[in-house]
C-alpha cells in the first residue's frame, strides 16, 4: 500500500502484506524480486529494506530464518534416523555455525553479537 504525504511518497505495508514478504523471503526472492511483486517502488522498498529496524527488513529476515530453520530441522530429523548424507550435511553447517560465531567474536566482540 503507497500513502502519500506532502507530494512524497512512503511505502506502508499491511500485516498481510508483510506475510507476502516473509513468504517471498523464505523461498529466495530478492528484495527488489518482491518490490516488483508487490508493485512497489522500488527505490522506497530498498530504503526500508536496509533500514534493519524496518517492518520490512523484519518481515524479510524472518522469512529466511524460519525458511533456514525449517530445511535444517528436516536435516537434523533425517540424520537421527540413519541419513548418513544428511548426518554429514547437517554436521557440515554446525561446524560452518561455529566458525562463523567464533569470528563474530573476534571481530565484533560479545556485546554486539
Amino acid at each position: 500500500m503507497q500513502i502519500i504525504k506532502n507530494d512524497s511518497v512512503r511505502l506502508v505495508f499491511s500485516d498481510e502484506e508483510l506475510v507476502q514478504i516473509e513468504d517471498l523471503a523464505a523461498v529466495n526472492y530478492s528484495p527488489e524480486k518482491i518490490a516488483k511483486y508487490l508493485d512497489v517502488d522500488k527505490q522506497q522498498f530498498m530504503k526500508l529494506w536496509y533500514n534493519k529496524d524496518s517492518d520490512v527488513r523484519m518481515a524479510y529476515d524472518k522469512g529466511q530464518l524460519t525458511s533456514e530453520f525449517l530445511i535444517n530441522q528436516k536435516q537434523l530429523e533425517l540424520a537421527k534416523s540413519g541419513n548418513i548424507t544428511a548426518a554429514q550435511v547437517f554436521f557440515k553447517e554446525s561446524q560452518q555455525n561455529k566458525i562463523a560465531n567464533i569470528r563474530n567474536q573476534v571481530l565484533f566482540g560479545h556485546d554486539n553479537i
